[in-house]
C-alpha cells in the first residue's frame, strides 16, 4: 500500500524489518465482486451503532486510513490488501502528528472493529489491525481533562445570574452536569419528559453512548433548580435546555423549540470559566471529571461508579478519577538524609 507523505520519510540505512517488508512478493489483485461485499459490510457496520456519533467518529477514522493507505475512498476493497505493516506505519504517522495516545487507540479500535466484521461478514482475510499484529500506545494512567476541586465546582454552580431566565436555565444546566456526571451530548438530548419520579427519587433518564439508557437520580438541589428553570420555561414537552430567542434578550422574550447545541453548551461553560477566573483549560467535560473524581473521594465503590457514569469498562472510569492529593503524598516528603 502506499502511504501518504512518503516523499517526506527521511532516507537513511535500511534494518532488517524494512527490508522484510521490501522483499515481500507483490499482493495479488482483489477480486472484483470484493468490491460490493466490502462496501455494503462497511455500510452495515457503521449502522450496528445506534449512537450517530459513533457512526460519524469511525466513519472518519477509517476514512482517514483509508487515505493514508493510498486507496480511492470508493475502492474499499482495497483494505483486502491492507497488512500490519501498513497499519503500524499510520500507528507512527499519527504519533509523529502529535496526537494523543487515547486518540490513536481510538482510531485503531475503529480499524480493528472494521477488519472483524468483514471477516464475520464472509472474508477470509486477516484482520491485520489485531493486537497480535500491532500495539496500540499504552493509555494514560489519568485522561488530560482537568478537574475542578469542590470549591471551585460550587463557584460555578453559583455563578448564574437567576434574575434573568437565561440566568434560571444555566443554573439548572450545571447542576445536571454536576449532579449527574453527564457528557455533554447526553445534556443536549434531553428532553422534559426524561425528568420523571420513581418511588422516593426524581431522576432524570439519559440516553447514553451506544443508545444505552440510565437513571440518574438527583440531589434536592438539582431538582430544585430543574423545578425552578421548568416554572420559566412554561413547557411540558420538547428538549430540556434550549437556546435563547435572541442572544440580547437573555431569554426575556423566549428560548427557541430546538435543543441547545454542544457548541452552545461549551461556549456557556468558558464564558463562566473566565468569569470566575478558572483554569482556562476546564472544560464541559471537566464537570464529568469532577463528579466521578469527588464520588469516589468520598467513598463511592468503583463498579457502582462505572453504572452511574455509564461506562462499559470499570477500567475506562478510573481514567476519570484524579488523586487530587498525589503530590502531597510524595515520596519525596518521606525522604531525610
Amino acid at each position: 500500500m502506499n502511504h501518504e507523505n512518503h516523499d517526506d520519510l527521511e532516507s537513511g540505512p535500511s534494518d532488517s524489518t524494512t527490508d522484510l517488508v521490501l522483499e515481500l512478493p507483490p499482493l495479488p489483485i482483489p477480486e472484483p465482486g470484493l468490491r460490493e461485499l466490502f462496501a455494503e459490510a462497511h455500510r452495515s457496520w457503521l449502522m450496528k451503532s445506534p449512537s450517530l456519533d459513533t457512526r460519524r467518529n469511525y466513519a472518519r477514522d477509517v476514512g482517514q486510513f483509508i487515505r493514508f493507505v493510498g486507496s480511492p475512498p470508493d475502492h474499499l476493497e482495497q483494505l483486502a490488501m491492507v497488512r500490519p505493516h501498513d497499519v503500524a506505519a499510520w500507528r507512527d504517522s499519527l504519533q509523529q502528528r502529535g496526537l494523543t495516545n487515547s486518540s490513536i487507540r481510538r482510531k485503531l479500535t475503529a480499524l480493528r472493529s472494521l477488519f472483524s466484521y468483514l471477516q464475520v461478514y464472509g472474508h477470509r482475510g486477516a484482520n491485520p489491525a489485531h493486537s497480535d499484529f500491532v500495539e496500540a500506545p499504552p493509555a494514560p494512567r489519568d485522561g488530560k481533562t482537568v478537574g475542578l476541586s469542590p470549591e471551585d465546582c460550587r463557584r460555578l454552580l453559583d455563578a448564574p445570574i437567576v434574575e434573568t431566565p437565561a440566568g434560571v436555565r444555566d443554573c439548572a444546566l450545571l447542576a445536571v452536569l454536576a449532579f449527574t456526571g453527564c457528557r455533554v451530548g447526553e445534556l443536549c438530548r434531553l428532553r422534559i419528559r426524561d425528568y420523571k419520579t420513581t418511588g422516593a427519587h426524581r431522576i432524570l433518564e439519559i440516553q447514553g453512548k451506544g443508545g444505552k439508557e440510565r437513571r440518574a437520580p438527583l440531589p434536592v438541589e438539582a431538582v430544585e433548580r430543574l423545578d425552578e428553570w421548568l416554572a420559566v420555561l412554561a413547557a411540558t414537552e420538547g428538549s430540556l435546555f434550549r437556546p435563547t430567542l435572541t442572544a440580547r434578550g437573555r431569554g426575556s422574550d423566549g428560548f427557541r423549540a430546538q435543543p441547545m447545541s454542544r457548541r452552545a453548551v461549551e461556549y456557556l461553560m468558558e464564558r463562566y470559566v473566565r468569569k470566575l477566573g478558572l483554569d482556562p483549560s476546564v472544560t464541559v467535560h471537566s464537570m464529568r471529571v469532577t463528579a466521578i473524581t469527588t464520588a469516589r473521594e468520598r467513598g463511592c465503590d468503583i463498579v457502582d461508579l462505572q453504572d452511574w457514569a455509564g461506562h462499559a469498562d470499570p477500567r475506562t472510569t478510573l481514567t476519570y478519577i484524579r488523586n487530587r492529593d498525589r503530590l502531597s503524598r510524595s515520596p519525596a516528603y518521606a525522604l531525610k538524609y
